[in-house]
C-alpha cells in the first residue's frame, strides 16, 4: 500500500511505521486531503513536537529548509505524501524571499500571517485578512496564495515576493503591480 519515494536518515523505522499508522487512520477518518493532513501534522505535533508539514496531493513538486533530516514522501491511495519536519511551532520556514524585498516589508508580512493564523479560522479568512492588512500598510496591488498544497505561476513586480510556511500552512504573498 505504501510506496516510499524517499526517506532521510532522521526517520528511522519505528518513525516510519507511526507515520504510516497515522496516514491510514487519516484516512478512514476524513474524507479530504486538507482534514487529513491537519490530521497527521496536529498528531505529529503533538507527540514530537515542533511543526510538522504534511503536503497531500496527485503530483506536487517542494522545495523547502527541513530539521533534523526528518523527510519522509511516500504514495498511498493514488496520493502522494509528503511529511517534513520544519524548525519550529512559532518560527516560519523561508521558502522563497527575493533578496532585494525590504526587511521592513518583509517583517511586516511574516507579522501580518501571524496574526492571520491567531485570529482567522479558516484559510478564506486568513488570506483576506492578509491580503487587507498587506494592501492597507504597503502601496501596490498585493496577491496572497495560502494552502497546503499548491503550486503557482503568477507575474509579480521584482524584488516582492515572499514564500514561507508556519504550523504546516504555505502562503505566498506578492505585489502584483504597482
Amino acid at each position: 500500500m505504501f510506496q516510499i519515494i524517499k526517506v532521510d536518515q532522521g526517520i528511522d523505522a519505528k518513525l516510519e511505521f507511526e507515520i504510516s499508522n497515522i496516514v491510514k487512520a487519516a484516512y478512514e477518518r476524513f474524507n479530504n486531503q486538507y482534514d487529513r493532513s491537519k490530521y497527521i501534522s496536529d498528531y505529529l505535533d503533538e507527540r514530537y513536537g515542533g511543526c510538522w508539514r504534511v503536503t497531500i496531493g496527485k503530483s506536487f513538486t517542494s522545495c523547502g529548509t527541513y530539521y533534523l533530516s526528518q523527510l519522509l514522501r511516500f504514495s498511498y491511495q493514488n496520493d502522494q505524501i509528503e511529511i517534513v519536519r520544519t524548525q519550529g511551532d512559532s518560527e516560519f520556514e523561508i521558502i522563497q524571499r527575493d533578496q532585494g524585498m525590504n526587511q521592513a516589508v518583509f517583517d511586516s508580512i511574516l507579522g501580518i500571517i501571524q496574526n492571520a493564523q491567531q485570529t482567522q479560522k479558516n484559510l478564506s479568512g486568513q488570506v483576506e485578512y492578509i491580503s487587507e492588512c498587506v494592501e492597507s500598510k504597503h502601496t501596490g496591488k498585493w496577491a496572497v496564495i495560502c494552502g497546503y498544497d499548491f503550486n503557482s505561476r503568477v507575474p509579480y513586480v521584482n524584488n516582492n515576493l515572499v514564500c514561507v510556511a508556519r504550523k504546516g500552512i504555505r502562503y505566498t504573498v506578492l505585489m502584483i503591480s504597482k
